[in-house]
């Protein structure tokens, strides 16, 4: 999923089905031939390109393709794109009628079935036009499958917690040093803010899985084993995790579980957050929303890492990209697509129109050369992942590619049940064994 914008529950849950039909979608298609691309008008090659993401993103994209068209003039770029519920929809469908675009937004654990598929082209096909020398190896573990390639990062990203510092001068509590502090100096530091005299909420109650995977990571584990194949934790350790949720619930130092879950079902975004609206110190989040967080906010905040990273197993903290850009396997004009790829990654003039909004530029030359227009919350944004990245962390593991999308769905269903005490740490991470290895 993007690390840089949260789908609703009911989002994910509609983009897991809709991936999940893709095998059948698939098999009715036969062997249609793709009608993606084409000649347009004086002889130009037409190919399309899909993504979703906000308005924003739309009109940034919009003009790096006026960018890359005048670049070359012998392409026409067919822009289409959508929100996220209509993104797969529309994608999968294509899929099935053999008219995948030649270009296109993807991301994990999603793009796995049209991998297995044969959909998304092998991008080492062309190499010879589009160049990854600078690019990672990192950034694109996650879509290098069976010695291929099927994606290029969009921009790399990472889960923080974003404190205000006002806040905490407010309630009286020092920002903590997160080079030392743990899981129980994260639960003490909220219940000091929320016993001041601030009427301040220490941190916003976790209910996603962001936090999960540097717990797990921390204590040698991960969700997947690394080839995706089978889950990578125990029941033990996803219970601790729990069991460190009804800690901090039971500090007082977060919002009630009934008023976090009403936040989430209204489809409240990182604006309503409430670090945005003055009324929390601390939160869990895409590091990329930084910016939406202080623009609402309209204060700087500070980027920590999470806790428990001092006297780990293993570094929890890890980078990765949110969004990968990939190519259709069947398209008409696989060397003009591998263009528009080539121009997307390594542009530092596209990358001066897009900046952050699908991560951090993964090639150092193209972040170097926009370095000087980022405004200041990009620059910590940058500064956070060159931390978590200096910890020398391993690529985190694919997701398995029947499983992983069901995941996040799971989990905030069983983190429900555990916050609201209808399940144990201890059953629930049996629960949610047992529904991951159904899905297997």
């Amino acid at each position: 999923m993007n690390h840089s914008s949260r789908p609703s529950r009911r989002s994910r849950r509609r983009a897991v089905a809709l991936t999940c039909s893709v095998f059948a979608l698939v098999l009715s298609a036969g062997c249609a031939g793709d009608s993606s691309g084409g000649n347009g008008k004086n002889g130009k090659t037409v190919i399309r390109f899909n993504w979703w993401g906000s308005d924003v993103r739309h009109e940034q994209t919009k003009q790096m393709i006026a960018l890359f068209e005048k670049e070359h003039p012998n392409i026409d770029v067919e822009p289409q794109y959508s929100n996220w519920d209509d993104y797969w929809n529309k994608l999968s469908t294509s899929a099935a009628a053999g008219d995948m675009p030649d270009v296109l937004q993807i991301t994990d654990p999603f793009m796995y079935s049209y991998i297995d598929n044969g959909q998304l082209m092998d991008l080492k096909k062309v190499k010879d036009v589009l160049n990854t020398d600078k690019l990672p190896a990192n950034s694109m573990a996650v879509t290098t499958v069976k010695g291929g390639l099927y994606g290029v990062p969009a921009g790399d990203s990472a889960f923080g917690v974003a404190v205000d510092p006002a806040a905490f001068k407010k309630a009286g509590v020092p920002v903590p040093d997160d080079t030392k502090w743990s899981w129980d100096d994260y639960v003490k530091t909220a219940t000091a803010i929320a016993e001041s005299k601030s009427k301040l909420v220490g941190s916003v109650l976790p209910l996603y899985p962001n936090m999960v995977g540097p717990w797990l990571r921390q204590h040698g584990e991960d969700w997947w084993t690394e080839d995706g194949s089978e889950i990578g934790f125990t029941e033990k350790n996803m219970a601790g995790y729990w069991e460190w949720v009804l800690k901090l619930r039971d500090s007082g130092g977060t919002t009630s579980p009934e008023a976090a879950v009403e936040a989430l079902a209204s489809g409240a975004g990182i604006e309503q957050n409430l670090v945005a609206q003055h009324k929390a110190a601390m939160t869990e989040m895409s590091v990329t929303q930084l910016g939406a967080l202080e623009t609402a906010s309209g204060r700087a905040t500070k980027l920590l890492l999470f806790p428990g990273e001092d006297g780990a197993a293993q570094v929890g903290a890890y980078t990765k990209p949110g969004v990968f850009y990939g190519a259709s396997a069947r398209t008409e004009h696989p060397k003009e697509a591998a263009q528009l790829l080539d121009f997307l990654v390594n542009s530092p003039e596209a990358a001066k129109i897009g900046k952050f909004d699908r991560g951090v530029p993964v090639n150092p030359d193209v972040l170097k050369a926009i370095t000087p227009e980022l405004s200041p919350a990009e620059k910590r944004i940058a500064d956070y992942l060159g931390r978590a990245n200096a910890l020398k962390p391993t690529p985190v593991h694919k997701a398995n590619p029947k499983a992983g999308p069901a995941v996040p769905e799971i989990f905030q269903r069983l983190n429900e049940d555990v916050l609201f005490d209808r399940l144990s740490p201890k059953k629930a991470a049996e629960k949610l064994i047992s529904e991951i290895k159904s899905q297997l």
